[in-house]
């Protein structure tokens, strides 16, 4: 009850804006709070209980200034079992027509995207792309049983909600079927690899920033961390049907061109996952491109580094999309 007040009075001086106390001082006067509202960058203030001040510390991102990059709203659709998911849809302001479009699933898997601005997608908007995001089955905040529906379920039906977001982009005049493109990282970049196995023919490319690539060798890998039971739960433990799942034991059946980025010092997803499959890609000759990243992490927290990835994913979206 005694944030009531200042919840109060932070709604009449940002009306019109979604804001987040991010921090206090030990006392609770003064605090971090960061707003934003639609597909805006954001900006951080720090504010003072006690005078009931409020000063602008920085924008999220300067440069962007403070208007919307792009227009979004939250849709559904049904996926091909009838389970309905939700999705962000961003265009690019003032969009019209059928245009090259990204299914951009996120990480985790068990995570979700929320409505609101995001680098990646400003980066295809600002190129003129359409982006769905889906909060495929396994996502967090739709209930313990929509999460719960998509364990085991890597390269399996939450894969499906991936394509059937596609084709709805596409049979909603959204997106030409000719330029679509699967883009994502961690499980959405292994999402984004196992696409180009199951749905080769679909996706005019894809992009996996520090994807897993053998199910196996992931499981393996974490058998002695502190979440291995909750990783063996969400991807399964049957060697046999974990390969079946992996991009990486089916190279020879990728049909579309495929861009890999791992930072070499990722402590969440080994960088050998993306080692392992650009060798395979190319023993095969499939087009592939690797990008490791020098000291780079799961989070692409090294400002150089994030500025080479998103290069060279825009130049590899430029090739394929127009």
């Amino acid at each position: 009850d005694h944030f009531a007040a200042l919840e109060t009075a932070l709604q009449q001086a940002l009306p019109g804006q979604d804001f987040y106390l991010l921090d206090f001082s030990e006392d609770e006067d003064a605090y971090l709070l960061f707003a934003a509202r639609d597909a805006a960058p954001g900006a951080y203030y720090v504010g003072r209980r006690s005078d009931a001040s409020l000063a602008l510390l920085s924008g999220a991102y300067p440069e962007l200034g403070d208007e919307p990059r792009y227009q979004q709203r939250a849709i559904t659709y049904a996926a091909r079992d009838g389970v309905r998911i939700e999705a962000y849809l961003s265009l690019p302001i003032g969009a019209e027509g059928p245009r090259a479009a990204i299914v951009f699933p996120h990480g985790g898997p068990q995570a979700r995207d929320y409505g609101g601005f995001d680098y990646w997608t400003a980066l295809f908007t600002d190129r003129g792309y359409a982006v769905i995001q889906p909060n495929f089955r396994g996502s967090t905040g739709y209930g313990h049983e929509f999460t719960q529906a998509g364990m085991q379920q890597w390269g399996l039906q939450m894969q499906d909600d991936l394509t059937d977001a596609a084709h709805w982009l596409v049979e909603e005049g959204i997106a030409d079927p000719a330029r679509l493109c699967i883009v994502g990282g961690s499980y959405g970049g292994y999402a984004a690899m196992m696409a180009t196995v199951k749905t080769p023919s679909l996706f005019r490319c894809a992009v996996s920033f520090a994807g897993v690539s053998d199910l196996k060798q992931r499981l393996d890998r974490v058998r002695k961390a502190i979440n291995k039971n909750i990783i063996k739960e969400m991807m399964g433990s049957n060697a046999k049907d974990l390969k079946a799942r992996s991009p990486y034991h089916h190279a020879d059946q990728v049909g579309t061109p495929l861009l890999l980025a791992h930072g070499e010092d990722d402590r969440v997803v080994d960088v050998a996952q993306s080692r392992i499959m650009a060798k395979a890609l190319k023993k095969q000759g499939k087009p592939v491109e690797y990008l490791e990243l020098p000291k780079g992490d799961h989070f692409l927290s090294v400002q150089a580094n994030r500025h080479a990835f998103l290069q060279a994913m825009d130049s590899f979206l430029k090739r394929h999309l127009h």
